[in-house]
């Protein structure tokens, strides 16, 4: 973006560079001059400097949105809340141990066994699939389903995001966010 910037400005006057200390505080911006810079290509480089701070503003907002839009698309998918991340990672986990064991010791095993070693997996036995070994085939395969959807999901966010900085008005940052396409159930 800083790039694009020193590039602009320097179309419209001699600049040697451009500073952006920090880019919600356009009192830390700066445009540094060759001496030869007139009065007049000054005062039109300052002007395009504003209008950048308002594109880089939107630029900045935007972002934030794709990536709030993109948790609110895993949520059409998962269940929310951190607690039940760690249960989805505990299951996942305890259903890896299940296929070394093979189906029919991971079925042989008592409820007691079972609860001891498999505690959150064991929880779907009974209500989400019948036996041990199926609760961690189901696991496991919508694991593998949402991984292939996080990928749509994070490629979706990460190509939103440099269209939308890669936009040179405010126009073009707002046609980049409404151009974006998440999935749905």
């Amino acid at each position: 973006m800083l790039a694009n910037l020193t590039e602009a400005m320097s179309k419209i006057a001699p600049i040697i560079g451009v500073s952006i200390g920090r880019l919600d505080d356009r009192s830390t911006w700066r445009i540094d001059y060759h001496d030869e810079a007139t009065p007049e290509q000054r005062a039109a480089a300052e002007a395009a400097m504003a209008s950048w701070s308002e594109l880089a503003s939107r630029i900045e907002e935007y972002a934030g949105k794709v990536d709030s839009d993109a948790e609110s698309a895993r949520l059409r998918f998962i269940t929310p809340g951190a607690g039940m991340v760690l249960t989805y990672q505990e299951k996942f986990g305890q259903a890896q141990g299940v296929p070394a064991m093979g189906e029919q010791a991971a079925n042989a095993m008592s409820q007691e066994d079972r609860e001891a070693q498999f505690p959150t997996l064991s929880a779907s036995v009974g209500i989400e699939a019948p036996t041990l070994w199926d609760a961690a085939q189901l696991v496991l395969q919508k694991y593998t389903e949402f991984a292939q959807l996080s990928l749509v999901i994070e490629r979706t966010r990460l190509a939103g995001k440099a269209a939308i900085k890669a936009a040179s008005d405010v126009q073009g940052v707002r046609a980049a966010y409404e151009a974006i396409a998440w999935p749905t159930p």
